[in-house]
């Protein structure tokens, strides 16, 4: 007659070790590809999570001993939500605050990638001014 066992105590009894716990390695410096930047129109709302997301990334990377860059990325995200074509001075604010910590945080080890999250906040504040002025509609 057929016994049911467990795959478990099968392997115990045919003495292979049990699977170790699988060890997530440290992710790596992050990469930023400069056609994912560049192709996205960050006066949408998922292009501009996107880029936040990127700038997280190199954030958390580089500095992820400290707290305040989550809420300045928090207050970015939703500056952005509420920004439209024709007023989008909340994001301008958000923006620069952002910029101004990112820019402190700047030196020779990091400031490639720094400055490709300098160059994705700006994409993300001059595009709702850009849409406005193609749709023209009236500038700040």
């Amino acid at each position: 007659m057929a016994k049911i066992i467990s795959l478990r105590e099968f392997a115990r009894s045919r003495g292979v070790p049990p699977p170790a716990a699988r060890e997530i390695p440290p992710d790596g410096e992050p990469y930023i590809n400069d056609s994912q930047v560049w192709s996205k129109d960050y006066s949408k709302l998922e292009n501009v999570v996107f880029g936040v997301l990127k700038i997280r990334e190199v954030l958390n990377y580089y500095l992820y001993y400290e707290d305040v860059w989550a809420y300045l990325i928090l207050n970015l995200l939703d500056a952005a939500a509420m920004a439209t074509p024709e007023d989008h001075t909340e994001l301008h604010e958000a923006v620069a605050h952002l910029r101004n910590y990112i820019v402190q945080a700047v030196d020779a080890s990091n400031r490639r990638n720094m400055f490709a999250a300098l160059l994705i906040l700006d994409l993300i504040e001059k595009a709702p001014g850009f849409k406005a002025q193609v749709m023209g509609l009236p500038q700040d």
